[in-house]
């Protein structure tokens, strides 16, 4: 009877007890979190938010509405806004980063990253991230003015061809 009662003890620890497997997978999420944290993700996210709203507003703004069609665009994009701001949100969001992180970085990859954010020049980085952000999008919008006439030229000879058909 006694090493019934063992075995089944046994049994139940081992059972119980995390495999190596899921303390790995644990040690590398706990790692990720930090990483994400380091990185301010969920800041970086409301930002784009705040940017994707902005963008919106002033495309709006530019457009030839009445009152009543602005109202009722105003009632659609904050509407459209909240829904986006909630299935992006780092609340809803965070296990899937947390996930394409684990299947993109290994272990010792993370760990790579995690010490060099912790480090000066990573810290800096981390820092002045949002302005040289700022600064590449400036960069690319300008980049993309100088090019606008040559891709409205494409666009009209494109129209011009189906036209013709």
């Amino acid at each position: 009877m006694r090493s019934i009662i063992f075995v089944l003890f046994a049994g139940i620890v081992l059972v119980s007890r995390p495999t190596p497997a899921l303390a790995d997978e644990a040690s590398k999420n706990a790692k990720i979190d930090e990483m994400l944290r380091l990185t301010h993700v969920d800041r970086t996210i409301g930002q784009t938010l705040d940017s994707m709203e902005k963008m919106v507003t002033s495309q709006m703004a530019k457009a030839d509405l009445t009152a009543e069609e602005r109202q009722h665009a105003e009632d659609v994009q904050s509407k459209m806004m909240a829904l986006i701001a909630d299935r992006l949100s780092w609340q809803n969001a965070k296990a899937s980063y947390v996930k394409i992180y684990a299947e993109t970085f290994s272990e010792s990859e993370i760990d790579g990253i995690l010490a060099f954010y912790k480090s000066p020049a990573g810290e800096a980085m981390l820092d002045k991230m949002p302005l040289l952000m700022q600064k590449s999008m400036e960069v690319s919008q300008q980049l993309m003015v100088d090019i606008m006439p040559q891709i409205q030229h494409m666009t009209e000879e494109l129209k011009q061809t189906t036209d013709k058909k």
